[in-house]
């Protein structure tokens, strides 16, 4: 687990101690420059079929960037663990294959340990289905708060009336993504 570094303060005629603030400053700026981040999506062209009606979490088996050991691609793939407590931006999307029936919904929840029911909800988002490709279901970016181990899962809910698959061609296919942004 990481933590943020606290930035020091200076006084006027400060001697003692300068150095170590000054390290501390530069540790501070460093990490900020590259904060704890991680996206992960669905990848191989297989993606995860859906039930119509049933609320599918969805395994993420691929990261384009992971800075702080958040995902794991074997073990629990549907979460993105806060190792270090703060603030993080969410995001994410998931593509369905063509079909022209209903609605597709995406919804981000926080600590639901695989079920629909479970944790909080954090963003939701729906797209009515389109005959021109994929149908696309954007979450809202939000922040949240998250203490070290609290984690996202990403969730489909579909309504064509048949099973359908969720894209996992590209990696905005089918992803989830979270960024520390303050304390």
């Amino acid at each position: 687990m990481g933590s943020i570094p606290t930035i020091p303060s200076f006084a006027a005629g400060d001697k003692v101690g300068v150095a170590a603030k000054i390290q501390q400053l530069a540790d501070a700026v460093s990490f900020w420059a590259s904060p704890p981040k991680v996206y992960a999506y669905q990848s191989g062209g297989t993606g995860t079929t859906c039930t119509t009606g049933v609320t599918t979490v969805l395994p993420l088996n691929a990261e384009l960037y992971d800075t702080d050991t958040c995902h794991d691609n074997t073990t629990n793939p549907t979460r993105l663990v806060a190792q270090t407590p703060g603030k993080y931006t969410i995001s994410g999307g998931l593509a369905y294959a063509v079909n022209t029936t209903g609605d597709r919904t995406v919804t981000c929840r926080k600590n639901a340990a695989g079920s629909a029911a479970g944790g909080t909800i954090v963003s939701a988002g729906r797209s009515p289905a389109t005959s021109s490709g994929a149908t696309i279901a954007n979450l809202p970016t939000v922040e949240i708060t998250m203490a070290a181990g609290d984690y996202i899962e990403l969730f489909g809910l579909q309504n064509s009336g048949g099973n359908l698959a969720t894209n996992a061609n590209t990696t905005a296919d089918t992803w989830l993504s979270m960024k520390l942004t303050g304390a």
